[in-house]
Parts: C-alpha cells; structure tokens; sequence
C-alpha cells in the first residue's frame, strides 16, 4: 500500500493523466484513482452542510454576504434555478456526485486490467468502489427522491437520445443500491483487518450492512412509502415515480437489515462506548458520564463508529463550535468564534433527570418548573447542582434537573464546562477563586467571555453552544488553540440502533426488542428503561405500550441521541414533519445583567416556513431544459 496517512489519502486527486489507461498502468496510479472516488463524500462536519443549519438544532450568524449554503436552506431560500448545495451538478457548495458515479464507473471497468495488482486487493478495491457507487446512488436518493441508475457509463458513441436519461422509480432504485451494497459486502475487509495508521476511514464489512439498513429504514418510511403527494410525478413514459400504496411489510425488511447489520457488528466487536481510555482518573461519576458520552463521537475510530469521514472542516468548524470559556485576546476573538449556536428548541427536547420529557414530568409540571423553564431561577445553585451550573451562580429553570446528555451536549450561560483544558473539579470554590486547573464555566451574558462583545460577529446568536463536536483535550488559553483530531461520524452504532428500534415498532408495534435497543442508549446515557421512566414518571404512562406513542418516544431519543450529527435534517424529511420545524429562539444576548439576558427572543426577524415543496431538491432548471425526459419535483 502506497504510504499516506488515513488523514490524507481522501485529497489524493490523480495527477493530470492524458489516458484512462495511463491511470491504471500499475498499482500506485490505480490506487491513487480509487483514493479520488472517496474524495467526492458529501461536505460533513461543514458548515455549508445542508445538515448542520438547515433545520432547527443549531444556528449561525445570519450574514447575508457570508451566509452558509445551508443556513440558506434552513432560512427558505432553497431555489430552481441556482439550487443551494446541488449535488447533481456540483454548485453551490455541493459535489458532482453523478460525476463521481462515473468515476466509480470507470474504475470497475479498468482495475482488472492493472498488471501488478494481487486478486486478493483487486477484489477489495472493486467493493470499496462499488459501495462509494452505491453511497452515492443513496445520497442523491435521499435528496432528490427518484434518480437514474447509472450503473455503466454511456459511452462516447452514444446517441442525443441516449444521453438524456430517465428518472426511475423510488423503488426501483432503492432495489440497485441494495443488491449494490450486497456485492461489495463479498470481499470488504472486517474492521480488525484494517490497518488504522494506513487505513482509517475505508470501507469495512459491517458499513455496507449499516448503509444499507439505512437505505431500506429511508424507504419505508412515510415521505416514500405510499406517499400520495406525489401522484402527479410522472415521466414522458408514463411512469409515476413514487409508489401510492402504503406497504408495511417494508419496515419488516428494514427490521431484518437493521437486524443483520447489528450481528455483524457484533462479531466485529463494535459496541457502545462505555470507558474512558485514556490517562484521567479518579474522575467523579458525573463528569465520567459526560467524558463518555462526548467521547463517543470524538473519540477516533472508537468503538461505536463504524464509518467516519477522515477529511471535513475541522479547523473552520471548531474554532464556530469552541466556547471561550476564559477572556482571550481581544486582537484575535477570531480564533474561537462560538458561532454555532445550540436552539432553544433542541434545549426543550432533551429529557428532565427522569428521562422523561420535560412537558411530561410529573415533578416539574408539579412543581411549577415547566411553566416557569425560560425564566431566570432565584435559587443559586447548590449541592449536587454545583457540577452543572457554577456555585452560588444562577440560571434558568430550563437549564437545571436535566438528563445527562443536556450537559454533555449542549452549553450554556453559568454551566460548567469541563475539559478544554481544565479537567480537575474544585465543588467549593466559586468563580472567582478557581484556580487554574479548576473547571470553568459558561459566561453567556453581553459583555462576558463568550458573550456579545463589542464586534458583529463572534459569539452564539442563542446563548447556547455545543459541547457534544468538542473534544475535552481541545482547549483554549488567552492566546492560543488547540484542536484534537477526530472523523466526523457517519454511520455510528447508536444510529444502528435507534433505526432497528423506529422499523421493529413499525412492523410490529411495542415488543420487548424493542425496548432492548432504546433502553441499552438509555443505560449509556444514566437513564432507566422506557417503559419504567414512564410508568414512574410521566403523566402520560401509556405512552411506551401504543405504536403511536413508542414512534413519538424514538423519534425524540433520535433527535437527542444523534444531535448535531447529520441525522435531524433527513430524519425530519422522511417522516414528513419538516412543517414542524421550531422558529430558531435563543435569550437576549445583549443582555448584562442576568434579568434583561433570561428573556427568550426570536434569532430572525421573518417567519421561516417550509411546504411540501422542501422535502426533495429541486433538478437546476437548466439540467431540465437539456434533458427533457427528466421529470421535475413536486413544487419546483
């Protein structure tokens, strides 16, 4: 194997070859040629991700002169004639995905010509290139709805006729990638095959398995499974391109793929994440649970990940996702940006202590709390408090008695935040007389460290950060950064596991493997099991024993679970709940003083309202004038 780091291998771009042959005249050229396919994965962990700021998890500064291509589409403004992130073509922050399909294309057809390459490693290659053709096939899919198959390249000879492709139908497609994904399974390597210095980041057995669980959860779910909006989306064949008939027999395959995909992970030893390993000791459990949780996604290659993408934005990203959790310069608040900003509507969405929905706990409906979350409490904090909100210091309602997650995965105004370079706790002391190495909390309020200072940009627009994207070893000194390296995830156990849970409750309503799953994420998280959280806890305790009512409990354990990880977006479409999107909220970050900055305001002046329409990308108009037995999305 050519001698590249996993950190590199992804940018290695073929030099400028006169020939397809020149590019498989040995071995090295021919593995340069297949590090290329992987370099078009989708932007991740970017900010111009659609993912990122396209629904209602986080937020960005809104600049209209450097706004991010996918605020652009969570603010509305997705069109057909320019698309934002446009896939198809390559614009506008997207990758030419139908360009890497036949790149994939041309390797399959030329690797078995390359002279000095083993059967052995030829074999791999070819199902490491055929799940890329496959996981791009499932992106366009995901985000276009019916696509063609392009699973030989036309060749140079053919006709205007043949040229102009056709659509075809949802499952049509959905059938190519599985059987795609079935191939390349055959000789890909197990994980402990890999060679991590070497290797990280390629294809493994147990992601194709992975991929195409998720593949046939996408398909059965309710924006293509007997989805009647589309009725009208029929090509000059007179072909409908989506099914109208609901089939509950597809989460019954899905169940069995999400099944399938679970054992092999098992005999690969992927499991959840459940130790910290590495040299801190003697931590408080607490604080344990939280090194845990954030470390299963920022650990890297850990393993609970079973695919990440070794090459995204990290530097740009995480100096947005970093607090400054101490003064730093004034010359150079450019290097910590705190510009990704948690919603006040993701807060809501975390459970209370019990593991139960806070609009739900008995104990905060009780005892007021609820009614009163988005104000300022008058208590300071106090006792076991003082590991989640500084001694003696106050915060809002909303911010104390949450679950685990809350405080792993979201930062906020008086809230401790341990790493970033401070890893030793000192309960006795306030804030100011902790020593150096002590723990550091959140200054939110205008004026304060991480709050609104004097220029436009530079600080959360919600008073909310994301701590889930920061390893604990990044941190942040007066004058200097330093960032710790980890994959952004793509396919993650956790997922794995939530989408078996979502297809066994739609095929077969509430069982006891069901509960299996949700509760082994609840276990990892400090929670009881769900149907004890509820029946001890909730005021609506029948909740967990209905289809309805376990659906309603999943999709929210997946928007906590997965958070800031790429999956709300999609998710939200394919359950066809886009409408309910949350306006982005936050408090008044030009507030000083604690009283003016706990009032909860809008972030944008305009109302953002999606439709029908903004499920699917639309086709760039200028691709439907060159082709016209494309058929364009509903709305566009």
């Amino acid at each position: 194997m050519v001698n590249v780091s996993s950190c590199d291998y992804l940018d290695v771009i073929p030099d400028n070859v006169a020939t397809i042959e020149y590019a498989f005249r040995n071995r090295t050229e021919a593995e340069r040629y297949l590090y290329t396919l992987y370099s078009y994965i989708p932007n991740i962990g970017n900010l111009n991700a659609p993912e990122h700021l396209g629904c209602d998890e986080a937020w960005e500064m809104n600049n209209s002169d450097s706004r991010p291509n996918g605020l652009n589409i969570g603010l509305g403004y997705q069109n057909a004639a320019d698309p934002y992130m446009d896939y198809w073509t390559g614009g506008r922050g997207g990758k030419p995905l139908w360009i890497a399909i036949r790149d994939c294309n041309i390797f399959l057809e030329q690797v078995e010509g390359v002279k000095d390459l083993s059967e052995t490693e030829m074999r791999r290659w070819i199902s490491e290139a055929k799940f890329l053709k496959a996981y791009y096939h499932f992106y366009l899919l995901r985000m276009y709805g019916p696509i063609p198959i392009m699973d030989n390249n036309l060749d140079v000879s053919a006709s205007p006729d043949e040229v102009k492709v056709y659509r075809e139908p949802f499952d049509d497609v959905v059938i190519y990638i599985s059987n795609l994904l079935d191939e390349a399974y055959e000789n890909l390597p197990q994980e402990n095959e890999l060679i991590e210095a070497l290797e990280a980041g390629r294809i493994t057995r147990v992601a194709a398995k992975t991929l195409k669980a998720k593949l046939l959860v996408m398909a059965a779910s309710p924006l293509f499974n007997g989805n009647t909006d589309y009725a009208n989306i029929v090509d000059n064949r007179g072909v409908h391109l989506f099914n109208q008939t609901y089939d509950e027999n597809k989460w019954r395959i899905a169940a069995d793929a999400c099944k399938e995909a679970i054992d092999i992970a098992d005999k690969d030893n992927k499991k959840l994440y459940m130790q910290i390993m590495d040299e801190i000791t003697d931590l408080d459990k607490r604080f344990e649970r939280e090194l845990i949780l954030r470390n299963s996604v920022t650990d890297k290659w850990n393993c609970e990940l079973i695919w990440g993408k070794t090459q995204w934005d990290q530097d740009e990203f995480r100096r947005d996702l970093m607090a400054r959790i101490v003064r730093v310069n004034p010359d150079n608040t450019w290097l910590i940006r705190s510009e990704f900003a948690a919603h006040n509507g993701l807060v809501s969405r975390f459970y209370s202590s019990h593991g139960v929905p806070i609009e739900e706990d008995k104990e905060w409906l009780a005892k007021g709390w609820y009614a009163k979350r988005n104000e300022l409490r008058p208590e300071p904090s106090s006792g076991d408090e003082v590991y989640y909100v500084r001694k003696n210091e106050q915060t809002a309602y909303q911010n104390y008695n949450r679950e685990p997650r809350f405080y792993a995965f979201v930062g906020f105004d008086r809230g401790i935040y341990f790493g970033c370079g401070y890893t030793k706790f000192d309960s006795t002391s306030v804030y100011e007389t902790v020593p150096d190495d002590g723990v550091k909390d959140l200054r939110m309020r205008a004026r304060e460290a991480n709050g609104l200072q004097s220029m436009q940009n530079n600080h959360s627009r919600t008073g909310y950060v994301c701590k889930k994207l920061v390893n604990y070893k990044s941190s942040v000194t007066y004058s200097k950064l330093t960032f710790e390296y980890y994959p952004f995830p793509i396919l993650r156990l956790t997922d794995l596991y939530l989408l078996y849970a979502e297809a066994l409750n739609e095929a077969q309503g509430p069982n006891a493997e069901t509960y299996k799953y949700l509760d082994l994420i609840r276990e990892r998280a400090g929670l009881e099991g769900v149907v004890d959280s509820w029946n001890k806890y909730s005021n609506n305790p029948q909740k967990t024993k209905s289809k309805e009512g376990l659906r309603e409990i999943i999709q929210r354990e997946r928007n906590i679970e997965l958070c800031f990880e790429h999956q709300r977006f999609w998710d939200l479409r394919r359950w066809k709940k886009i409408t309910e999107i949350e306006q982005p909220r936050g408090w008044n970050i030009q507030g000083e003083t604690a009283e003016e900055y706990y009032r909860v305001l809008p972030v944008e002046s305009s109302v953002i309202t999606f439709s029908t329409r903004d499920y699917l990308w639309p086709i760039k108009e200028s691709e439907m004038i060159i082709n016209k037995n494309l058929v364009q999305n509903y709305g566009w």
